[in-house]
């Protein structure tokens, strides 16, 4: 056999390999690497090293990034200010008063309640159920819950709750609403409500809250806005009354809720809510910017330059289900009965301007009678686009001359200001009567007006049966443009007695149809409310509110402390 010759090179291997079994140099070895090279190698090297540590550095972060969740934990403190004090938290009256509402929608649960978009959905409701055509109503509530001072909530709670509110001797502003059902006691979870007619939008009056029959029942209706248990409630809500501070005079200067523990729904990350009330905005502004608080409850479009710390603060344009408009009275100016008039009217306006220019934006463009973010919205009902020249071919003959009536409040002048400008392009002579709000309720039941710009709230359910039919014409009803159409008064009949969601919507899409094809008034724009908080607070995630303490519907999202956690992303 022949053996294989070895180069200089291989034996060279073998001894070195000889000498170290290792292939890869040690640290040690590592050291005498400099030696061997020279100063431009040493440089290239050391750059390399670099780029790897630097790609490796990089690299790791984006892997931590992507792999690292942030999760809400319990804890913390969130302030909030308030203009305005506190008198009654209390579900009977709270109805009246902002501040008061507030409060209560943190510390009173409900049957039902508007979640964070505007919705209704079940509370203290775990079932309920529609018989005879919508003439009684079943519910049966949750078996789990307790009020702050753990005892049980059942339905004699309820029961109490609506007959107080119905017992004219308690005042209650909500008693007209109530006043259509009588309630009675199944079994201790479940209640029966009876209608003399269908009602499709009853659920939606159950929206109040309840208070504890074995604390209230000995407390007599002249006291009852006397009682101590307005300031210092017991409710079933995710918050309970902890603490309260009162200045010198004695009105209210701080007020704080703490957790309930004992909460049936999803319990809470804050552990704390406290609020500071101030007598005017500009006050509350400066704490804001002071960071004194964390949150003001309304910031006003007027004021919002004054919010000095913009880059650390959330501002949340919530939808309102408002709609403000212009109504025609045909009786006081008849050259207003005519509809082409009306159409070259509405499209001499910019709205979408008007929305830029007075309300920076934040305000929504209205085109019917019902709000876009309503489940009956009709998106396909006529819309009357901007179009100044179309408008004035129409009028340019006739001579318009208007009367436009105004209630000095809020930017409402700024607006029909710019009304009149656009009405004056196309050369309709334009007065505006700027009245004060004492005097708006008498101009409004004598319909003492030719053209009115005037906002009216819809609410949560799309039933705008005491806007629109013509039984509501005249000075004791809402329909301010005096509207009388039979198919549309049909629709709004049948819609409010339906109980099939479908087909109310259907109907209620086929009247915005017929209205905003008539025409009786314009629709411009629905107003938003400006909600702050800090970029500190996480959470929030409304985008509609009915009422404005419904910008706490999802307070159990909110949270100040979090938690880190790996997770396994590929």
């Amino acid at each position: 056999m022949f053996k294989k010759t070895l180069s200089q090179g291989e034996i060279d291997k073998r001894l070195v390999y000889s000498l170290s079994p290792h292939k890869i140099p040690n640290r040690r070895q590592f050291k005498h690497l400099k030696r061997f090279l020279n100063p431009r190698e040493a440089l290239i090297i050391k750059i390399c090293l670099l780029v790897i540590l630097i790609n490796a550095g990089y690299l790791g972060f984006i892997f931590l990034k992507n792999r690292i969740q942030y999760l809400p934990i319990s804890g913390g403190e969130y302030i909030e200010g308030l203009v305005g004090y506190p008198k009654t938290i209390n579900p009977l009256y709270a109805v009246n008063r902002d501040v008061d509402s507030d409060l209560s929608a943190l510390i009173y649960s409900r049957l039902f309640k508007y979640d964070k978009n505007g919705v209704l959905v079940n509370d203290l409701v775990d079932t309920f159920e529609i018989k005879e055509g919508g003439k009684e109503y079943i519910v049966k509530i949750k078996d789990n819950v307790q009020w702050h001072n753990g005892e049980k909530l059942n339905a004699d709670d309820i029961i109490f709750t609506f007959n107080l509110i119905k017992n004219p001797d308690y005042r209650s502003p909500l008693r007209s609403a109530v006043s259509i059902a009588n309630i009675e006691k199944i079994d201790e979870l479940t209640i029966k409500f009876s209608l003399s007619e269908p009602y499709a939008p009853f659920l939606d009056i159950l929206t109040f809250g309840i208070l504890p029959k074995n604390l209230w029942e000995n407390i007599s209706s002249s006291a009852a806005v006397l009682s101590d248990l307005n300031l210092k409630p017991i409710g079933s809500g995710p918050y309970k009354f902890k603490s309260l501070v009162k200045n010198k005079i004695g009105d209210l200067k701080e007020y704080k809720l703490e957790i309930n523990d004992n909460y049936y729904g999803q319990k809470p990350y804050l552990k704390n809510i406290s609020f500071i009330f101030f007598p005017d905005y500009q006050t509350a502004i400066s704490a804001l910017n002071n960071k004194q608080i964390a949150g003001l409850s309304y910031l006003p479009l007027a004021l919002r330059q004054e919010a000095l710390a913009k880059d650390s603060l959330n501002f949340y344009n919530l939808s309102q289900p408002q709609i403000v408009s212009l109504f025609f009275n045909g009786s006081k100016n008849k050259i207003l009965a005519e509809k082409d008039v009306r159409i070259a009217l509405n499209k001499a306006i910019d709205k979408d301007r008007i929305i830029s220019d007075i309300f920076q934006g934040t305000h929504t463009r209205a085109d019917g009678p019902i709000p876009d973010k309503n489940l009956a919205y009709n998106q396909n009902i006529t819309k009357y686009n901007y179009s100044p020249a179309e408008s004035s071919e129409e009028v340019k003959d006739k001579a318009v001359k208007i009367v436009l009536t105004v209630i000095d409040s809020g930017a409402n002048v700024a607006v029909a200001e710019k009304i009149k400008e656009y009405w004056s392009a196309i050369g309709v002579e334009t007065t505006l009567n700027i009245i004060t709000g004492e005097r708006s309720s008498d101009i409004i039941k004598n319909r003492d007006f030719e053209v009115l710009l005037y906002g009216e709230s819809i609410g949560g359910d799309p039933d705008v049966y005491v806007f629109w039919h013509s039984s509501q014409a005249g000075s004791k009803g809402l329909n301010l443009a005096g509207y009388n159409n039979s198919e549309a008064d049909k629709l709004l009949e049948e819609a409010r007695i339906s109980i099939n969601a479908e087909e109310r919507i259907t109907k209620y899409k086929k009247f915005q149809e017929i209205i905003t094809a008539d025409l009786p008034v314009i629709f411009l724009y629905s107003p938003s409310y400006t909600y702050v908080q800090s970029h500190d607070l996480k959470g929030f995630g409304g985008t509609a509110i009915i009422e404005p303490s419904d910008r706490f519907s999802g307070v159990s999202d909110w949270y100040l402390k979090t938690k880190k956690k790996l997770t396994h992303k590929i």
